[in-house]
């Protein structure tokens, strides 16, 4: 590897694990892990290939769907104006998980359609509700499955049902896991660099879990 392609990747690598060690703020907890998770979902990009129908070298952009309430996805608006291998970065706000649920339940058609929109991003982060235990979106992760998007959650649980990236919280830091089984059934491939980071790795072979 060039040295100056090695430097940067040290570089981005370095500020990733200051994201990692950084513990949240007590006066601004909530907001201060909304960030430091929206950063993480804008690095993780720089470690995943998806398939060059996913992303191709004439499209020029990378959209990332967001689930959640307004105050989490403004935490996003930092990465609005950024670039990610040469490609903008397009923010998609989406409806809470609990509003999704009704559409499927009382719309089956615009359920479909809201689906068939949100297969054609790259990634969709699903942001758990700050006030109430999230449930499992069995039924939307089914939905996704092979369109080739990066799906990241913070719910327990959510890397045996069928989510790629999951956050987790220990001694106030933030952290991940990641189930490569699922990424690579998506045709995404997760970079070594990414995986070695992270706290908990399911593997393809019988999905063995890792701990790190």
């Amino acid at each position: 590897m060039k040295t100056k392609h090695y430097n940067l990747l040290v570089l981005m690598l370095m500020l990733i694990i200051v994201s990692v060690t950084a513990p949240v703020q007590a006066d601004s907890a909530k907001d201060r892990e909304c960030q430091i998770k929206a950063a993480f979902v804008y690095n993780f990009i720089k470690f995943i290939d998806w398939p060059e129908e996913k992303i191709s070298p004439d499209s020029k952009s990378i959209t990332i769907g967001v689930i959640g309430a307004d105050d989490f996805i403004k935490a996003f608006d930092p990465v609005k104006n950024k670039q990610v291998k040469g490609k903008d970065i397009v923010i998609k706000p989406l409806e809470e998980l609990d509003k999704l649920n009704d559409l499927r339940k009382k719309n089956i058609s615009r359920w479909k359609e809201k689906i068939k929109e949100i297969r054609k991003y790259q990634v969709l982060f699903i942001c758990a509700c700050q006030d109430k235990k999230e449930e499992i979106p069995v039924e939307l992760l089914k939905a996704l499955e092979n369109s080739g998007v990066l799906v990241v959650g913070e719910i327990p649980g959510f890397l045996e049902n069928g989510g790629a990236i999951n956050f987790v919280m220990e001694n106030k830091r933030v952290r991940f896991e990641i189930n490569t089984k699922v990424a690579n059934c998506n045709g995404l491939k997760i970079r070594s660099q990414l995986l070695k980071l992270a706290k908990r790795v399911i593997k393809e072979k019988k999905a063995k879990v890792v701990k790190g």
